[in-house]
Parts: structure tokens; sequence; C-alpha cells
């Protein structure tokens, strides 16, 4: 998997996914538009996280759960774009 992951949200829809242990997550928004954090589940389904659900500005945090996950943005609703970057942290 890409080490970042980065793009731009111009509608709906869900961004590469990173693998790593501590990942930043920043997103730069400019208008309207809702993006959940969501991490996989051994199965392959893919759930929300409950602390970065429907995110509508500017974020800028690190995921660190201690165990190494899977994680992706979607875009949920939109009618401005959502620049964003996942990267992954010195711990992997």
């Amino acid at each position: 998997m890409p080490n970042p992951v980065k793009g731009t949200f111009s509608g709906t829809g869900t961004s590469a996914a990173i693998v790593g242990r501590q990942i930043a997550i920043r997103m730069d928004f400019a208008g309207t538009a809702s993006v959940d954090v969501e991490v996989q589940m051994p199965s392959g389904a893919w759930i929300k996280n409950a602390d970065a659900t429907a995110i509508t500005a500017d974020y800028d945090e690190v995921y660190d759960r201690g165990v190494v996950t899977a994680l992706r943005l979607n875009c949920t609703a939109h009618t401005n774009n959502v620049e964003y970057s996942l990267s992954i942290g010195q711990e992997g």
C-alpha cells in the first residue's frame, strides 16, 4: 500500500487504504462535505471509527491504537472538495 495516500474528494467515495500502527490523517475542506474515518475488520468489512465520524471541517489527527490497522476515508456527502493525506508515522 502506498505511503502517503493522498488526493482530493471531488464527490462521494472512498480513499485508498493505508496500513500502519500510527497514521497521520489530514484533511483540508474547501467548503461543505462530510467524511468518516473507517477501519477494516478481519472479515474485510469497513466500520466507522466512532471518534471520527461526520467530519465537516479541517482535520489533523494521529490514529494510534497500538496495533496495525487498515484505515481509509469515506466521503459520504459532498458539495465542495476535500484534500486529504494519510501517512504512516515513525512507529509504523
